[in-house]
């Protein structure tokens, strides 16, 4: 009888000029550490030592930040871990729509087709190629032949991104390659659109009607994002004081709106009324979970379309609300710096937004002085 064969590799040790390298295989991959220009006898000890960490999984430090051993745990991981992609569709089944879940999967198994090794051993260089090829791949969709889009790439981005983050808080996956990545932009800088005060004292009066009303409110009146709107909580709303507190917004920084009187004459019988005195639960009926209150705010601008057919559709929009916020805080003689604080964006953005609705008598005086006669002029 034969001798009976090995379920782990049997490394091996080579030199190529200077430098030596041990080697193994495992199916049909090749996998190589390099040693550097080291004495054929710390090639021998190395050689060992990978030899026992093959058998018993416990690798030596000098080869923890080597990438062939990254790909070989994860493939081994890969082989006794089930089936990872199978696990995340379930997780997902409860957090987004099938839409998303189908176009998430997708991408995945695109990104799982191009790594052998499978999507624990995905690394960064790798996740930079796959979201490459996207730009210049056509889609099922492109019968003509055209590359997928912007869109579809920051798209593959989030879903694999998310993908990561969930399979690091599991522990089925040991980092996120895709964390260092940014989407691209996706359109030229959008040209600012804002309600009038008339249209949006129409679109404030539609929204009374409507279940998620104080939402529009929150958005026209203190400038809420759409993701801060959904965040808000009845904890964070302060009638007697006349302020609300947005307490994570997209810059990371906590801020204080007031509250104009209007806002807090509609907000006061909506509050809840608790024994601390404290209201709880979030000001707009809308679920935790993010895709479904992405949904539920799409439906809620389509109901105040509906409702107010004299304000064109296209700027019923939760930016435009946002942007209305802004644009008649300047005209009315707000200092830019205030309103930047208010909306928790940075200077710089708020002049290029909104410094062209300042009023000339806020703005231009200085302008006057040109020309004017200085004592001690000659």
């Amino acid at each position: 009888m034969g001798r009976p064969k090995s379920r782990y590799p049997t490394p091996g040790k080579r030199r190529r000029g200077r430098t030596w390298q041990v080697y193994w295989r495992a199916g049909a991959r090749v996998f190589g550490l390099s040693l550097g220009p080291v004495g054929e006898d710390v090639a021998e000890s190395r050689r060992l030592g990978v030899a026992l960490a093959l058998r018993t999984g416990e690798w030596p430090e000098w080869t923890a930040a080597a990438p062939a051993v990254r790909r070989y745990v994860a493939l081994q991981q890969g082989a006794g871990s089930g089936d990872l992609l199978g696990n995340y569709a379930q997780h997902l089944r409860g957090e987004v729509s099938a839409t998303w879940a189908r176009t998430a999967l997708g991408h995945l198994r695109e990104l799982q087709g191009m790594v052998e090794a499978g999507l624990a051993a995905v690394t960064a260089s790798d996740a930079q190629r796959f979201l490459d090829a996207i730009l210049r791949t056509p889609g099922s969709n492109h019968p003509n032949g055209a590359a997928r889009s912007v869109g579809t790439r920051n798209r593959a981005l989030a879903a694999c991104s998310r993908f990561f983050k969930w399979g690091v808080r599991t522990g089925a996956l040991a980092g996120n390659p895709f964390a260092g990545l940014h989407q691209l932009r996706e359109h030229p800088p959008e040209e600012i659109v804002y309600l009038t005060s008339e249209e949006r004292d129409v679109v404030l009066e539609a929204a009374r009607g409507l279940p998620a009303g104080v939402a529009v409110w929150l958005a026209l009146w203190v400038g809420l994002r759409r993701g801060e709107v959904a965040q808000c909580q009845w904890a964070h709303v302060d009638l007697e004081r006349g302020r609300l507190v947005v307490v994570k917004s997209k810059t990371g920084r906590r801020r204080t709106v007031p509250l104009a009187a209007p806002l807090a004459e509609f907000l006061a019988p909506l509050r809840p009324s608790t024994g601390s005195g404290r209201g709880g639960g979030r000001v707009v009926p809308w679920p935790a979970g993010q895709a479904q209150w992405e949904h539920r705010s799409r439906r809620a601008l389509a109901a105040l379309a509906a409702a107010c057919p004299t304000v064109p559709a296209e700027r019923i929009r939760w930016n435009v609300f946002r942007h209305t916020f802004g644009s008649l805080l300047a005209q009315a003689g707000v200092g830019l710096d205030k309103i930047s604080a208010w909306m928790g964006n940075s200077p710089t953005v708020c002049r290029r937004h909104y410094a062209e609705f300042v009023p000339r008598d806020r703005r231009d005086d200085d302008i006057d002085l040109l020309g004017a006669d200085v004592p001690g002029d000659r």
